[in-house]
């Protein structure tokens, strides 16, 4: 191996497993040494952590969980999953989606649902970050993944939206994909807003005659002050 060949096989490699970098947290470019955070957002996430919550009012979900609350380093790693695209740290959003999940178990629940996306913007932002984080949560759950949800509106982002807004924007924009009849359900998402999301899918799967569904989120905003 010529040294050329080593230095460029050390710059690869330094590509694919950063040891530091932008802080996925607050854009600090003083970076992280581990679980792409730096130490100050690493300390402040703690101070955010959740666990088990009530579910969203009237939502038809009988049971609920979130990693953090949104904002600062949350909103960070959720913004940089959803919009920049940086798929790896749907692994430490996973585990830390697990750890929340654990408090509410046992749920019962047999496969795990990912909040679909419209056929439209699957294409334009090129993957379902909830499918993602799905995939993941499942794995270490050791439960399926089953697409049973389709998008069948293309509605407004969420984020653009007030809260009466959210409600009217997702009524019936989800149709039952696959059978759920007397299945025991957990829905993924990355963040809870108001809870219009996952009613709009809790709605579709109990009409399919899901007998429970669960959700599963790596943020909740705070109190509505967050907006997503």
């Amino acid at each position: 191996m010529t040294e050329k060949t080593e230095r460029l096989g050390l710059a690869a490699l330094k590509l694919v497993y950063p040891t530091r970098a932008v802080c996925m947290g607050c854009d600090s470019q003083a970076g992280f040494d581990r679980e792409w955070l730096c130490d100050d957002c690493r300390m402040e996430l703690a101070k955010r952590w959740v666990g088990a919550a009530p579910p969203p009012k009237d939502s038809g979900i009988d049971g609920a969980a979130f990693a953090y609350l949104y904002g600062g380093p949350a909103g960070g790693m959720v913004r940089q999953l959803k919009y920049q695209g940086v798929r790896r740290l749907a692994d430490p959003m996973a585990r830390a989606m697990a750890s929340a999940l654990a408090l509410i178990q046992p749920t019962g629940a047999e496969c795990v649902v990912p909040v679909p996306m419209h056929p439209k913007r699957l294409r334009q932002r090129g993957f379902n970050h909830a499918a993602l984080l799905a995939e993941k949560l499942g794995g270490l759950a050791s439960l399926p993944v089953c697409e049973a949800l389709a998008r069948v509106r293309n509605t407004p982002q969420q984020a653009r939206l007030s809260d009466e807004e959210r409600l009217k924007n997702l009524t019936g924009a989800f149709a039952l994909a696959q059978p759920v009849a007397g299945r025991r359900l957990l829905l993924v998402d990355d963040v809870c807003t108001t809870g219009a999301t996952a009613a709009g899918c809790a709605q579709a799967l109990k009409e399919g005659g899901a007998a429970a569904v669960y959700l599963v989120c790596f943020a909740a905003a705070n109190n509505g002050e967050d907006r997503v």
